[in-house]
């Protein structure tokens, strides 16, 4: 049985981190404004009722529940501006990236194998950018084969049609266009996987 290993995705690590950090910290500034909030407000009401004459509250519910759900609900507005914010630059920050990525493998789908496929040195999914050109030269180098066989094949057809034609066909043309065959065979069997 294998044992848990992180899973490799697409993401620089340290942007990993300092998005959780990020989501932490900002966690951390909801509580801490839900808390001080909270304090505020139980504050300020048991202020009030503490100088009154008159006091009709019967249990703690009817005391502190004002101040809670006020409290909740202004710490929950802040944390969403917060939150909302921070999608929104990571968003700023990962839609270039992946944008040109996906324009590269248009442009891969369509036949065009000669332009890199690169992205921004500080910008994200370095590692998906560099695989998608290793791919594309890749590609680049079979179909520059397989035109270079289909030329040879063309080639020596040619000449074994022309000898043909003359009624003086030979073997070595005969085996030329057999070996043409073979290697184009073995080219084109190199996309299957």
């Amino acid at each position: 049985m294998q044992a848990s290993r992180r899973r490799i995705y697409f993401i620089k690590k340290d942007f990993q981190s300092r998005f959780i950090l990020r989501f932490v910290a900002i966690a951390t500034v909801w509580a801490a404004i839900s808390s001080i909030l909270f304090a505020y407000l139980a504050k300020e009401r048991l202020a009030g009722i503490r100088y009154s004459s008159h006091v009709d509250i019967t249990t703690m519910r009817e005391l502190l529940l004002p101040a809670t759900v006020g409290a909740h609900a202004v710490s929950l507005l802040v944390f969403a501006g917060i939150l909302a914010y921070t999608i929104r630059a990571l968003w700023k920050r990962l839609d270039p990236p992946l944008r040109k990525i996906k324009n590269d493998l248009s442009m891969i789908a369509e036949c065009g194998l000669s332009e890199e496929c690169m992205i921004g040195k500080v910008d994200e999914f370095q590692d998906l950018a560099a695989d998608l050109d290793a791919m594309r030269t890749g590609l680049r180098e079979k179909m520059v084969r397989i035109k270079e066989r289909h030329r040879e094949l063309s080639n020596d057809a040619d000449a074994l049609g022309k000898s043909i034609q003359e009624g003086k066909p030979s073997a070595t043309q005969t085996a030329m266009l057999q070996s043409a065959v073979e290697k184009m065979k073995r080219d084109i069997d190199s996309f299957q996987c």
